[in-house]
């Protein structure tokens, strides 16, 4: 992808539980990122939120049957996904970056995607890479590898 030299470009790296922002004070070939800003969530394991047994209800024809149980678990990962889309959706809005680098495993792509915004979608470049817990320079190796396209 070529773009201005002056082009502000930032990265988030999320899964259903961190999310990191840098921006990017390099080059496309020689990045410096800086963090913005890092959010995670206290989401302890699903087996540790449910306490009781699923509920029951009365079935006419087989007596009684159980019912499915939330998992407030991914409840709680999609909502982080989305909050943190939120925020990137109104950073965009405000033109505080011309293009905005995601780098995340595929099922959170898939909670992302329908709450890009227009403006967010026009400076967005997916990659599916789970990363999050990556040291820097594997993420510095990710970011170089999408702006060459």
């Amino acid at each position: 992808m070529n773009s201005p030299i002056d082009a502000v470009t930032w990265v988030a790296a999320l899964d259903g539980g961190k999310a990191l922002i840098w921006r990017n004070e390099g080059f496309d070939d020689h990045p410096n990122l800086q963090l913005v800003d890092e959010k995670s969530l206290h989401n302890p394991p699903a087996r540790d939120l449910a306490n009781d047994r699923p509920g029951r209800m009365a079935d006419t024809e087989h007596g009684k049957s159980s019912m499915n149980q939330t998992d407030d678990h991914e409840q709680d990962k999609a909502r982080f996904v989305e909050m943190v889309i939120d925020q990137l959706n109104g950073s965009a809005a405000k033109g505080e970056f011309d293009r905005l680098l995601v780098l995340a495993p595929a099922s959170v792509l898939g909670l992302a995607r329908p709450r890009y915004s227009e403006a967010l979608s026009s400076r967005l470049i997916e990659r599916e890479r789970d990363v999050v817990h990556q040291p820097t320079e594997k993420i510095d190796a990710q970011f170089i590898a999408a702006m060459k396209g």
